[in-house]
């Protein structure tokens, strides 16, 4: 009962159709690696990304896949802030990213319907949790 069954719904499709794990993994809802999603491309204000750091071609454009957890309290979205909602966010991977020479081949087109966009936005909204909210940093580290 920790689901709705719209948020069962749209773990279905985080795993399968919107094929949400092949960047968003593990326990904390991230591979830790960098991705090409065209952001910035379609304005002529390309961020080089992680290339400033490797000078490596297939780091054009590429950030860090962020975890997805307390995702739903943490907007504006991307790493330049254009999307205020999930809702926008998941329009954007359901279009398959903004096409540029160095779009990361994970990012395709997903035909979700309008329903399963609202199944997989309830599912990363639960991804919220209690109790941690409260927590002091620690004063001292172990030696």
């Amino acid at each position: 009962d920790a689901l709705s069954d719209s948020a069962k719904r749209g773990l279905e499709l985080f795993r399968g159709k919107a094929r949400c794990t092949r960047c968003h993994s593990g326990f904390n809802f991230t591979d830790e690696k960098f991705h090409n999603l065209g952001i910035g491309w379609d304005t002529n204000t390309v961020d080089l990304g992680r290339y400033m750091i490797t000078n490596t071609p297939e780091d054009i454009g590429a950030f860090k896949t962020p975890t997805l957890r307390e995702i739903a309290r943490t907007a504006p979205y991307m790493h330049d802030g254009r999307f205020k909602t999930l809702e926008e966010v998941v329009d954007f991977y359901n279009q398959g990213g903004i096409k540029n020479p160095h779009l990361d081949n994970t990012v395709i087109p997903l035909e979700l319907t309008e329903e399963e966009k609202k199944d997989l936005v309830a599912m990363l909204k639960s991804l919220n949790g209690e109790g941690w909210q409260h927590v002091s940093a620690p004063k001292s580290f172990p030696k």
